[in-house]
């Protein structure tokens, strides 16, 4: 492959106060922006577009309706196609990230071109009990809509995306558009045979931070994708069982 053409697609949503950080930091490491305005309205939505104005190197898609943030994410995925885009590094809006880790993930990148890179993240003392439980939960039917370990976290949105190896999936559709899409498209993805390799991720949950997840709704919708990922695993269960035991 030739040299690597990497931006970062930012999905934003109520959180116009903290994405200009972002954007700055990345801008800094040379890496332009592709921010989706996935609904926002009023101060949310006029911070975005002043973000987009003051740095030159991002690009604003817009959309009057939230759609969630698996849509977000997949309108910027395919923009950043649109732009000629080899690699698209996901981050969330909200601070979350430890952005420290962006240059090892473009070395990885490098190293690993065709390979979707994926941050296995490392919590402090703020990560909600709720949610370390939910990831249990999540990676253990991962192992099992997979028939493999080969994805230690399912749900951590800091992740590298090779762009052309991924656009048949992305094509495709998904189940869940909005907070169980990071964990759909990585089994989708490792269904199309796509490797991965997984590098710790620093992830702190802010004092005060905005959070789109909604507890009820959201965990029902995500029982409801492994429901269909599991029934999607057994229709290829022929092919993943020759290929776990022909690695071995």
């Amino acid at each position: 492959m030739s040299e690597l053409k990497i931006c970062a697609v930012i999905p934003v949503y109520k959180h116009g106060e903290t994405v200009g950080a972002v954007v700055r930091a990345l801008s800094l490491m040379d890496i332009p922006s592709i921010l989706v305005d996935d609904g926002n309205v009023g101060a949310s939505k006029e911070a975005l577009i002043a973000v987009n104005q003051d740095f030159p190197t991002s690009t604003l898609v817009s959309y009057p309706v939230n759609g969630g943030k698996g849509f977000a994410v997949c309108e910027g995925l395919k923009k950043a196609i649109e732009l000629g885009y080899t690699h698209a590094l996901q981050i969330d809006a909200d601070g979350q990230h430890d952005l420290s880790n962006v240059s090892f993930f473009c070395k990885a990148a490098k190293k690993h071109p065709e390979g979707l890179i994926a941050g296995l993240p490392t919590y402090d003392i703020s990560v909600p009990k709720s949610r370390e439980r939910g990831r249990l939960i999540t990676n253990f039917w991962v192992m099992v809509e997979t028939l493999s370990c080969t994805i230690p976290d399912a749900m951590c949105g800091f992740r590298m995306y090779p762009l052309e190896k991924i656009r048949s999936v992305l094509n495709k559709g998904f189940f869940d558009y909005r907070m169980g899409f990071d964990i759909e498209v990585l089994v989708r993805l490792n269904w199309a045979g796509i490797k991965m390799y997984f590098y710790p991720v620093k992830v702190i949950y802010p004092e005060g931070g905005i959070s789109n997840f909604r507890m009820l709704q959201d965990n029902l919708a995500i029982s409801k994708t492994h429901t269909f990922l599991f029934f999607g695993m057994l229709i290829r269960l022929p092919r993943l069982l020759w290929r776990h035991f022909s690695k071995r």
